[in-house]
């Protein structure tokens, strides 16, 4: 088998508008890199037995999804993308593992966050999370809802950025994202203060010793990592919160905000509390990269 050389990006088609927010973005990242869109509905299996003992038949939703791949196909190619670089799948099986299945061979993975409409059940918010926590390739989770607007019109880029290893990764990726919309670098680090009353006080000057340190040494990284993309320009923000609070209060500036899972790299990580927060509020669609 030949060795594919384009990069592919692969959109989750769902109906729904945020499913059609994904395929806008999906097909707007492929003619910034030139790659092949995938579009795949995913026929839950899980569906053929509904309640009542109701029997749904396969090929009514074969033919819904192929219906749903028509639209967003429309949607990709009004977006400018060429005929050629679209193709179209429908196939059985739940979502997050025909996804999972398929970010093995993608580049890209562009899910929504939830469905309001569309066909049932279909990249709901749990199955965002299940693409999100299996995929081996990044992950774009984007929201009609939440933000509407066309990526790129802010000139921003947030990466939120801890200092576990793996954070090179992720930074990497964040001036990548930013070279290729053409807009600035905010790196952003939150020193949680502790909290819960087992928890060690500390004073302002300590918590500010914390700051200055986190502060140098994501300085230093992000000095090393700018030396491979000259043309971002960037900015380090160091801060005492929350990194929930602040990485969502600040996601509403943002065209993109890049953020690391599963350092380990092992498919399957279980998500943690702030992922699942970033999920579920961020103003902006999050980019998902693996460590």
């Amino acid at each position: 088998m030949q060795e594919r050389t384009t990069p592919l990006i692969v959109v989750g088609v769902d109906g729904s508008e945020d499913g059609l927010r994904a395929v806008r973005f999906g097909a707007g990242a492929a003619q910034l890199i030139d790659a092949d869109l995938l579009l795949v509905n995913a026929v839950d299996d899980t569906l053929m037995a509904g309640a009542w003992g109701v029997v749904y038949d396969p090929e009514v939703l074969q033919s819904a999804g192929i219906s749903a791949n028509e639209e967003a196909k429309a949607v990709a190619l009004e977006s400018g993308l060429p005929d050629h670089r679209l193709k179209t799948e429908v196939v059985m099986g739940s979502p997050g593992g025909v996804m999972a299945r398929l970010s093995e061979v993608a580049d890209l993975i562009v899910v929504g966050r939830r469905a309001a409409s569309g066909l049932e059940r279909m990249f709901v918010g749990s199955t965002s999370v299940a693409v999100v926590a299996n995929a081996s390739c990044p992950v774009v989770v984007i929201s009609a809802a939440a933000h509407p607007d066309r990526v790129g019109d802010k000139g921003v880029v947030g990466v939120g950025l801890q200092t576990d290893p793996g954070a090179e990764i992720t930074l990497e990726e964040g001036f990548r994202q930013a070279e290729r919309l053409g807009g600035r670098l905010e790196i952003v680090h939150a020193v949680q203060p502790p909290v819960g009353i087992f928890a060690r006080k500390l004073s302002p000057t300590q918590l500010d010793e914390q700051v200055r340190f986190a502060k140098g040494g994501i300085e230093a990284i992000a000095a090393a990592v700018s030396e491979r993309h000259p043309g971002v320009p960037y900015e380090v923000f160091v801060t005492v919160d929350s990194p929930i609070n602040e990485l969502v209060s600040r996601s509403a500036g943002y065209d993109l905000l890049v953020v690391g899972v599963g350092e380990s790299g092992i498919p399957g990580f279980n998500l943690g509390g702030l992922m699942r927060g970033l999920m579920a509020h961020a103003e902006c669609p999050l980019f998902i990269t693996r460590g």
